[in-house]
């Protein structure tokens, strides 16, 4: 699973048929979910691409997040460079 997050807003980018069991912290989903940080939304475009709407993906309660951090199922980083 892929998250893709700036400053606190989060987008599931890849992994949607685990989506639900991260949603409710239960059953199987792959550890750890991986969340790519970037600075702005030039970068975000830059590895999505640009004609790829924001709306292609689920935004991501920071909560959850939160949650997985605490839970130690997050890895942050900085996306790989293509």
């Amino acid at each position: 699973m892929v998250l893709l997050k700036i400053n606190e807003t989060y987008w599931l980018y890849e992994g949607e048929e685990y989506l639900s069991p991260m949603l409710k912290g239960g059953g199987y989903f792959p550890t750890p979910v991986i969340c790519y940080r970037f600075e702005d939304h030039i970068g975000l475009r830059a590895f999505v691409g640009a004609g790829r709407p924001m709306t292609d993906f689920w935004g991501i309660n920071p909560d959850i997040v939160d949650r997985l951090r605490r839970d130690e199922h997050l890895l942050e980083s900085e996306p790989p460079l293509d």
